[in-house]
């Protein structure tokens, strides 16, 4: 029996709203196919736009950058580094806190 060819879900985008932060400081949140997201730039509580990073179709879990907030925690607060955020300085991971 062959194997089906995994599809890379790089790119893709869930909305879902992030639970508790995980080991190195990625949040945990589920899709709504319950596919674990491991995500930076986010906080717990938080409903959020998740893109990812790394992952495909047979992976255990993915790997994600909130790309947008939708709705903020109450500890959020602005970045004080001009390239902390999504697709940039993994420094800065929780300067937004």
């Amino acid at each position: 029996m062959q194997n089906e060819p995994t599809s890379s879900l790089v790119g893709e985008e869930y909305e879902v709203e992030v639970g508790p932060v995980a080991h190195g400081g990625h949040c945990i949140a589920r899709t709504a196919e319950n596919q674990v997201l491991f995500v930076r730039h986010t906080l717990p509580g938080e409903k959020i736009i998740a893109k990812v990073t790394d992952g495909d179709t047979d992976s255990r879990f993915l790997r994600a950058d909130a790309v947008r907030i939708l709705e903020p925690s109450k500890d959020r607060v602005e970045a004080p580094c001009p390239y902390a955020g999504p697709g940039m300085c993994g420094g800065c991971d929780w300067q937004h806190a």
